[in-house]
């Protein structure tokens, strides 16, 4: 599921908010329902969950939660996404969320994986 909001919004948005969402995405381009194309996207941030032993969970179920998507005019342009994540790292721990900035890439999960369906 994908939510657009300009920047000055995600400053507003309590920790109970931000809980909602896994990942928060700079993008160039609005494209909605699709996750907007690689070339026009960077993640700026993704929550630290905590998983129980008690259920098996892969990493299908974590490309299927909420993402948040931030429209920026450049996404090369270091000094505003410096200024981007010292403005949103205050915020977050004021409203004491857990997350890690600019994370690396992970995997994606082939739809042929059998592991892929999320119903109950």
């Amino acid at each position: 599921m994908n939510t657009f909001l300009p920047l000055e919004n995600i400053e507003k948005m309590g920790r109970k908010e931000l809980e909602d969402f896994y990942e928060i995405w700079l993008t160039t381009s609005e494209t909605w329902p699709q996750d907007p194309e690689r070339t026009q996207r960077k993640c700026l941030w993704r929550a630290e969950r905590e998983l129980t032993q008690d259920v098996e969970i892969d990493e299908a179920f974590f490309q299927n939660l909420p993402r948040l998507w931030v429209k920026v005019a450049d996404l090369n342009d270091t000094a505003a996404l410096e200024k981007i994540q010292k403005e949103l790292g205050t915020h977050f721990s004021e409203v004491a969320v857990k997350g890690e900035f600019f994370p690396a890439d992970k995997p994606k999960v082939a739809c042929e994986d059998k592991n892929t369906d999320l119903r109950s």
